[in-house]
This record gives structure tokens, C-alpha cells and sequence, in this order.
């Protein structure tokens, strides 16, 4: 059975765990930068390596029998690129968002030797695709390897509306999030709908929960928003089930940051929320108008309250809304299928 090293930045449950751990037919190990990007210790095994404690990065390669090696950010395999062209082991590189499209400097610049050795790009969607085509990345070497998402962990269930509605966001604490538009646009319509409220999950620096927390001192919010964050990913589950509607109002940032496609959003609507978000980046693959969700255009308070209205006065459109956006995850985001894919890809660069 080959063996993959996956590079990541960090040691924690997140969405791409599986893409390290449960591709078929192939053993893992896991390798991060040092021991201060282990954010779970309880994920920590023989499987698990840190770079800055290795005499020689080739040397351990070669030990290890590793076969290909997997850099799950732009970055990580511009940082890779020598070490495996070295060691003559196929480099695969998987883009995800910022480290496609706000490549500037010397990274810019790097990336063009990484599309000359690495054997494979794994962008996940079509829109960072097309960016590192741009980029001057071999249309060849690119496939498109969706985020999938466990069906039997986020399981679907018909909308119930009852009089208390809950508002659910989930993303880091960051600007392309959009979390301060849709607070703005909650502030629009929660006095109209006095049961209804704005719960925002995620994790990010201090300085932003502080600016998303006076935020919601100057509109007024109350006890209509919450901002946790402390919320582990083992807990996500529950509260989607505990919601009505989700968002996720991604934007552009300042440094042209952008998404590929919120996993969060795909959970949401494998368990069945009706759901608003954007035309933004790669999520128009995943959303389409009025047919498995609501679409607006990004950083747009007035179209994003508008859609919290249509969806809170049209209860009756939920259900079709949620059966579809089930079918969609079921259809072209299933976790089995991509990590299915993920193993064709591996097998396409180690048998040619």
C-alpha cells in the first residue's frame, strides 16, 4: 500500500482531516511545521511529524518510503517544492483560497516553479482553478477536488419553523466572513421580526471579536446576537440542528482575500437549513438562486436584509429549498465521493 505525507498548518479537527487521514488504499503521515501548530494533543500519534525537528527533510522522506507528498496550502508547497524534486517524490498541492488569489511578492513569484515540478493541482473549486490557470499554473495539472462532507455525521432533517427563529453563522473571525455585513442587515429587520435572533460561531484573533462585539453595542442587538467562540468543530452538529437559517455572507477582503467554498455552508445544507450566502468566488458551484438556497451580491447590507425578509415570510418555500440542498451535497459534495476522487488522482500521478 503507498504512502502519502500530508503538510498542513495546523494539528486540529477540521474539514480536511479526512482528506489526511481516510483517503482508500493509502497509509498517512502527517507532518506540520512544529510542535506549537498542534492545536489538538489528542490528535497527536505515530502517524504525526514536525518539520523543524528533522536533520533532513529529504532523508526523512526517504525513510519513511514515502511515495507522494501532499502540501494542502500554496504556501505549504511552495515551501516543499525543492525538498521533493530532491528526494524525487510527486508533489500534489491543494489551493483553498487566499494562496490562490492574493499571491503577491516573492510568493508570487515562487509559485511559478511550482507549476513547473509539482505533478498535480488539487484547487477546491472551479473558480480557484481558473485563478491558478490565470496564475500561470498548466490547465493539465489541475483538477477540481470539491470538500466533501461526512453524511453520516451531518444528517438531514425537514425544516420545522416555529416562532423563534435563530440566524447561524459560522466562520472565523475574519473579514472576508462577512460576519459585520450580516449584522448590519440583521440590525435592519430583527425590530419587524421581534423572534428572531443572530448567532455568529467562530474563532479568530481578539481584536475582531472585540470589533464584531461593539458592533453589536452601537446597532442595538442585545440579546437578539450572540458571538461564540469557543465552539469546538465536534460540537457544529448540534447547533445546525438547533437553527433555522444559515448564512454566510462571504466578501472580498481588503487583501483580496477570498473563500473557496465555506464548508460550513455545505454542512448546513446537508442537514436540510435553507440557507442565504453570495455570489462570491466558488460558491455560486454550490448555491443556486431559489433553487437550493438564497443568493445576493457581496458586501450588500440592503440585498442581504432583503433576502432575510423573503425567506422569513416564505416559510412555505423551505421545504423544497432544504430537499434540494440536500441532494446537491449528496450528488457532488459527498465526503465517500471526493475522498473516492482524491484516491483516482493519487492513483493517476503514481501510475503515470
Amino acid at each position: 500500500m503507498k504512502k502519502v505525507a500530508h503538510l498542513k498548518y495546523r494539528l486540529e479537527h477540521s474539514h480536511s482531516t479526512p482528506q489526511t487521514r481516510d483517503v482508500p488504499g493509502y497509509r498517512h503521515i502527517q507532518l506540520f511545521r512544529s510542535r506549537s501548530r498542534v492545536k489538538d494533543k489528542s490528535l497527536l500519534d505515530k502517524h504525526v511529524f514536525f518539520l523543524d525537528e528533522m536533520a533532513s527533510k529529504q532523508f526523512f522522506l526517504k525513510e519513511q518510503q514515502v511515495d507522494l507528498f501532499h502540501a494542502h496550502h500554496g504556501n505549504l508547497g511552495v515551501r516543499m517544492r525543492r525538498t521533493c524534486k530532491k528526494a524525487e517524490i510527486p508533489l500534489v498541492v491543494s489551493f483553498r483560497g487566499k494562496d490562490a488569489t492574493a499571491a503577491r511578492g516573492s510568493y508570487k513569484k515562487k509559485l511559478q516553479k511550482l507549476w513547473r515540478d509539482a505533478a498535480l493541482f488539487l484547487p477546491v473549486c472551479r473558480f480557484l482553478g481558473e485563478k491558478i490557470n490565470d496564475r500561470g499554473c498548466p490547465p493539465e495539472k489541475i483538477r477540481i477536488l470539491y470538500g466533501g462532507v461526512d453524511l453520516e455525521r451531518f444528517i438531514y432533517r425537514t425544516p420545522l419553523p416555529q416562532e423563534q427563529v435563530e440566524i447561524l453563522a459560522i466562520g472565523r473571525l475574519v473579514e472576508k466572513k462577512g460576519h459585520h455585513v450580516l449584522m448590519d442587515a440583521f440590525a435592519r429587520i430583527k425590530n419587524r421580526y421581534p423572534h428572531t435572533r443572530l448567532t455568529v460561531i467562530g474563532k479568530g484573533k481578539k481584536e475582531m471579536k472585540q470589533e464584531l462585539e461593539k458592533r453589536a453595542r452601537l446597532l442595538n442587538l442585545g440579546d437578539s446576537f450572540r458571538l461564540l467562540t469557543g465552539i469546538s468543530h465536534t460540537e457544529i452538529p448540534r447547533y445546525l440542528h438547533e437553527a433555522d437559517i444559515f448564512c454566510a455572507p462571504s466578501l472580498t477582503g481588503k487583501n483580496r482575500d477570498m473563500e473557496g467554498i465555506p464548508n460550513t455552508l455545505k454542512e448546513a445544507m446537508a442537514v436540510g437549513l435553507p440557507v442565504i450566502s453570495t455570489y462570491h468566488a466558488g460558491i455560486p458551484e454550490l448555491v443556486r438562486n431559489l433553487y437550493n438556497g438564497v443568493l445576493v451580491r457581496e458586501n450588500d447590507v440592503d440585498e442581504l436584509a432583503d433576502a432575510l425578509r423573503f425567506l422569513l415570510e416564505h416559510r412555505e418555500k423551505w421545504d423544497l429549498l432544504s430537499r434540494h440542498a440536500r441532494r446537491t451535497i449528496e450528488n457532488s459534495f459527498n465526503l465517500k465521493k471526493q475522498l473516492q476522487k482524491q484516491k483516482e488522482y493519487y492513483d493517476l500521478i503514481l501510475n503515470s
